[in-house]
């Protein structure tokens, strides 16, 4: 699998192990080092081999660990499909494993009611669960590493890893505003159809998908502009600052004592503000309020 932030990336494994996989592995880290792409991180999670096994069965309990957790949210949140060869079988490996994680989110859901309550909580619970755990290794890696690169970290966490929250977020609020249609004599569309369904948002890139979300579900007019201005202006402006190399450059070279004063950081810093007030507005229908403890609940439990 493929992901877009900075290209994390893990050769996906499904099925009997043989000779190639190593290869395809050898293959991909060639591919990306010529064409000059970012590796990943240090930490181990990506730029290696992964199963599928773990993926599938180990959601929750004991064995579902922080690099499980991580690989699986984002196979469903920005995952994509990569072909070696013409004749490889990498969408068939991708289809698989994304549709028997889906089929466990959403078949083994007891709260889940395709004819009432569609919201998938396990689901839904499982991307919180994934933004939190990177906010909080946030914390972890910045001792690891002796505070290098957390002004690059804490852009992301502000940024592109919270646009994989709020897309997340937004397919689970969509399963109950948006059903897919409904199959049988019943009327009720069927646990099957929101597998489909899941499957189609996973082919779907979030700022896609969340633009989707907003163009469907936000009707008054000068709150979609407002939302759209605040959401997508500032996501525009942040890769243009991430494509600029300079500026990079200075945000993993930051050190705290030097933050304020750069103007780097508060660039990503006001887009960051502004990209969480359009989701504030957009998920919890307002943008400033008097109540002190309703602010806190907006941006520490919220975005």
């Amino acid at each position: 699998m493929v992901s877009s932030s900075d290209l994390d990336w893990a050769v996906l494994v499904d099925g009997v192990v043989n000779a190639n996989h190593s290869e395809q592995t050898r293959a991909v880290a060639r591919a990306l080092q010529t064409a000059k792409i970012i590796e990943p991180g240090t930490s181990g999670v990506f730029g290696g081999m992964v199963f599928s096994h773990d993926l599938v069965h180990f959601i929750g309990g004991t064995q579902d660990s922080n690099e499980n957790l991580t690989r699986r949210i984002l196979m469903l949140l920005e995952s994509s499909f990569i072909e070696i060869r013409d004749s490889d079988n990498s969408e068939r490996v991708w289809e698989n494993v994304v549709k028997n994680i889906l089929k466990r989110y959403f078949e083994e859901d007891v709260h889940f009611r395709p004819g009432r309550h569609r919201v998938p909580r396990f689901l839904l619970n499982d991307i919180t669960r994934y933004w939190r755990t990177i906010c909080v290794d946030y914390a972890a890696k910045h001792r690891e590493q002796d505070g290098k690169k957390w002004a690059l970290r804490n852009a992301k966490i502000r940024l592109s890893r919270k646009l994989l929250f709020a897309a997340g977020v937004a397919f689970c609020f969509n399963c109950q505003l948006s059903p897919p249609p409904a199959n049988g004599s019943a009327g009720i569309p069927s646990v099957q159809t929101f597998i489909k369904s899941a499957l189609e948002f996973a082919r779907t890139p979030p700022l896609e998908y969340l633009a989707q979300f907003i163009s469907a579900h936000v009707t008054g007019r000068s709150k979609r502009k407002r939302v759209i201005r605040n959401i997508f202006g500032s996501y525009n402006r942040w890769l243009l600052l991430m494509r600029n190399p300079r500026v990079r450059r200075a945000l993993t070279e930051l050190t705290h004592s030097d933050a304020s004063n750069r103007v780097e950081f508060k660039q990503v810093r006001n887009l960051g503000s502004q990209f969480a007030a359009g989701l504030r507005e957009l998920f919890f229908n307002r943008c400033m309020d008097a109540d002190k403890i309703a602010n806190l609940s907006l941006d520490y439990v919220g975005f």
